[in-house]
């Protein structure tokens, strides 16, 4: 199967998902629950490349750079000229072509869900639903005390345990698919990359 029709199989599952109207979790296996929960929390950084599907189904590729936290940042290669880049509080959304930037609190996007210092997918209300299949778990997670801003699909390999897509459906239904490659865990990060510089003004 080709990498973009994976991802998009991948897409298709987790809309399924989300378009359940789920009022509580569905089959969750708590000892799936606690495996990934102690392994999230036992990633305190993780960096590869990733493929990323965007709501209007176009495919971008780059580097990424995530240190727990509330660390991450998106290099995307060109032509796609975004630069994504939390710090912990903030969200900078560059346009580097245009040399402009965005903010928006990390605390208002479901990705704060995965980046926050302790992870806690056992708490009541978080985790909406686990699938088990074909040797992937995926775990949909909303913040209970903001389910309006959206939902994270996690995707798991089941041997060995490694996240290797999300999911994400923000506060306008838009969803975006990110599936990652050339993981390494644990290593250490310049905490420079996770640094919102304002953008150089002519």
């Amino acid at each position: 199967m080709k990498r973009r029709d994976f991802i998009l199989g991948t897409l298709g599952g987790a809309m399924m998902l989300a378009a359940a109207g789920l009022a509580g979790a569905q089959g969750v296996d708590a000892r799936d629950l606690a495996r990934i929960t102690n392994y999230l929390n036992g990633t305190t950084t993780l960096t590869g490349e990733f493929v990323q599907v965007g709501p209007d189904g176009d495919l971008s590729t780059g580097t990424f750079w995530m240190r727990r936290p509330g660390r991450v940042r998106f290099e995307y290669d060109l032509p796609n000229p975004a630069l994504i880049v939390a710090d912990g509080t903030w969200v900078g959304i560059y346009d580097r072509s245009l040399e402009t930037l965005d903010r928006v609190p990390l605390g208002q996007t479901p990705l704060d869900i995965l980046l926050r210092d302790r992870v806690d997918l056992r708490r009541e209300g978080v985790v909406t639903a686990m699938e088990r299949s074909d040797g992937q778990i995926r775990v949909r997670a909303i913040d209970p005390d903001a389910p309006d801003q959206g939902s994270i699909t996690m995707i798991f390999s089941d041997n060995p345990l490694e996240l290797r897509q999300w999911v994400v459906v923000d506060a306008q239904g838009l969803t975006t698919t990110i599936a990652l490659s050339e993981l390494r865990a644990n290593v250490d990060i310049d905490g420079e990359k996770f640094f919102i510089a304002e953008p150089a003004r002519n």
